[in-house]
């Protein structure tokens, strides 16, 4: 009811500012879709309304709103959504730097949503790594600066003061976690009770999350290097206690944490040359975690007990997108993309995967 309330502030307050500004800008996109799976009569669908509110306060400030109001058919967790929010200065304070504040939507990487450095905002679950679905973002508050170095460089600062993370529903992480512990620890994830408790780490104004990222031209390529210190999006378990029942059922209690990490980043994109309307994108991502280490503790029924320590991220790996984009004469896009690692995957056994789009 506390999101819910605050929610329907940030809309009054939305609509009084929109009402103020003469000269906003207002836009609205709706989308529709539908699917059927043959075999299994499961038809889902849905539609939403997008909203931009985009005032300008004066020649050099200007306001951005964006919602969406969204239904479907299944798992509608958040029918209306904050986009973004924020107060954006067009060469303030000084000529050669711009900064938005407030509720943002900030996109790193050369290979949209598919990139490996994109780590800023979290994301809602969803079964799909489509581009669209991949595209769906939660707004962090924070302070996005940039400064133009040059005519071919420029400086960017994400200043992030509150800690947000990915939304997993209860049922799902559940469900994952009782398949990974079922592996370890040998038991029935379909007779398991499962508790999780998380606690998310202390972010503050003094103790923010924050990143530096360069980008400008190298030759005719499109360059980035970032830098990023935050924490993982997603919970791990760091304490877990196992109960085993004689009937072989299972009572588990888990605690979870986000672990600390660093992630440095590369972004290229360019023409390749001698090939007319092919253009590359490659991110390259090296992600070090701090020390994280799973604590398992087994009550066996015959009253023993035993203590077996799983390492969850022990060492620092790499994530890629490397990718390929060309549209034929007849308007025809094709989109080769190789993956290593998606955005839901992390450590260093993440999997690679290769896609084509039309």
């Amino acid at each position: 009811m506390k999101h819910v309330h605050h929610t329907f502030i940030i809309i009054i307050l939305m609509f009084l500012i929109t009402l103020s500004a003469s000269a906003a800008d207002i836009n609205g996109e709706i989308k529709t879709f539908g699917s059927y799976t043959f075999g299994t009569e499961n038809f889902r669908y849905g539609t939403s309304l997008q909203l931009t509110y985009n005032p300008s306060l004066s020649s050099e400030y200007y306001l951005m709103i964006d919602t969406t109001l969204k239904y479907q058919s299944d798992n509608n967790y958040f029918p209306i959504q904050i986009n973004e929010f924020y107060l954006q200065g067009i060469a303030t304070p000084s000529e050669d730097i711009d900064f938005k504040v407030g509720y943002l939507h900030l996109t790193w990487g050369a290979s949209d949503a598919f990139s490996p450095v994109d780590n800023v905002n979290p994301r809602p679950f969803s079964q799909s790594i489509s581009g669209d679905a991949l595209d769906e973002k939660f707004p962090v508050l924070a302070l996005n600066a940039e400064w133009y170095m040059n005519p071919t460089w420029s400086l960017e600062f994400v200043y992030q003061p509150e800690f947000r993370s990915n939304f997993t529903p209860d049922y799902v992480e559940k469900l994952f976690f009782g398949n990974q512990l079922a592996a370890t620890a040998k038991i029935d994830p379909s007779q398991m009770d499962i508790q999780i408790s998380k606690l998310e780490p202390e972010v503050s104004f003094s103790n923010p999350i924050w990143g530096l990222r360069a980008r400008g031209k190298v030759g005719n390529v499109d360059t980035a290097f970032s830098f990023l210190k935050g924490y993982y999006l997603s919970a791990f378990p760091y304490q877990t206690d196992i109960t085993l029942n004689a009937d072989g059922s299972s009572s588990v209690i888990a605690k979870m944490g986000y672990p600390e990490r660093s992630v440095l980043g590369a972004e290229f994109q360019g023409e390749i040359p001698g090939i007319a309307g092919v253009t590359f994108r490659a991110d390259f991502a090296l992600f070090i975690p701090e020390q994280w280490t799973n604590q398992i503790t087994t009550h066996n029924p015959d009253g023993t007990t035993s203590f077996t320590p799983v390492d969850v991220f022990d060492e620092m790996y790499w994530k890629a997108s490397v990718g390929a984009d060309y549209t034929a004469e007849d308007n025809t896009y094709y989109n080769l993309i190789y993956l290593l690692g998606t955005p839901y995957e992390e450590g260093k056994d993440v999997s690679s995967y290769l896609f084509l789009r039309l």
